[in-house]
């Protein structure tokens, strides 16, 4: 197959073999993609023979995959490094935590643009001295909005009615949003908000709310825990309510 040009940032690496990698990227115009870094491995003590790193954003080429195989990394030009995400914890686990969900809740070759530029844009701030908690927030609610995800928050799914301002107000992820006090009874996953919440944004809100909420949504989501969560909750001191 004729050689692709893209723009991606690196996700994840993985061995594959003593001398080579299986890169996980996700690129602005295909998505998701998982190609052989041959000779990854090669490099020197600090950096790999074609220089790529995780959690940075560049230009590659690469030959597509053949049915069920990998595809295969050609070249590889590193535009940012977000050096700022390795002077605290707090920004590197952030960052890690706005990669782990991309890999888990996006398919191979599926392109979100809107999505590439909401991880692009959340590195960079998070290299230059952020609000982490914010940025991820912000984040989680682009990724909800960018992949059709985005918690109905302005009634109850099930009886449709609009909920109180004072009072209990649950979340059923499975039921895609809200769910009233008189119909939680009827939902065995459930998550119970703050009543305050609901007068709020992601962008306005209490961060740590919002993060709790957005999160549990996205675990569901995902089906299985996020490994990097935990990092982050205990880097910000992080504990649900």
């Amino acid at each position: 197959m004729a050689i692709q040009t893209d723009q991606a940032i690196v996700l994840r690496l993985t061995d594959y073999s003593e001398t080579s990698q299986v890169a996980t990227l996700f690129s602005a115009r295909a998505g998701l993609l998982r190609l052989i870094a041959r000779g990854a491995r090669r490099g020197t003590r600090t950096r790999f023979a074609v220089g790529l790193d995780l959690l940075e954003y560049g230009e590659l080429s690469y030959v597509p995959a053949s049915g069920a195989g990998l595809g295969k990394l050609t070249d590889w030009v590193q535009k940012d490094a977000f050096r700022g995400l390795r002077v605290e914890l707090p920004r590197l686990y952030a960052a890690l935590y706005a990669a782990e969900l991309v890999a888990s809740l996006t398919e191979e070759n599926d392109p979100h643009p809107e999505l590439f530029a909401a991880l692009l844009g959340t590195l960079s701030a998070l290299a230059d001295k952020p609000e982490v908690l914010r940025c991820v927030v912000q984040f989680q609610a682009a990724l909800l909005e960018a992949l059709g995800y985005a918690p109905n928050l302005g009634e109850c799914m099930n009886c449709r009615q609009t909920p109180p301002t004072r009072g209990p107000v649950f979340f059923s992820s499975s039921a895609g949003g809200l769910i009233c006090r008189d119909c939680e009874m009827h939902f065995v996953e459930k998550l119970r908000l703050p009543p305050t919440i609901l007068q709020t944004t992601p962008s306005t809100g209490d961060p740590q709310a919002w993060f709790f909420l957005l999160h549990y949504h996205l675990t569901h989501l995902a089906g299985k825990p996020l490994k990097s969560a935990s990092m982050l909750q205990g880097a910000l001191g992080l504990r649900n309510r």
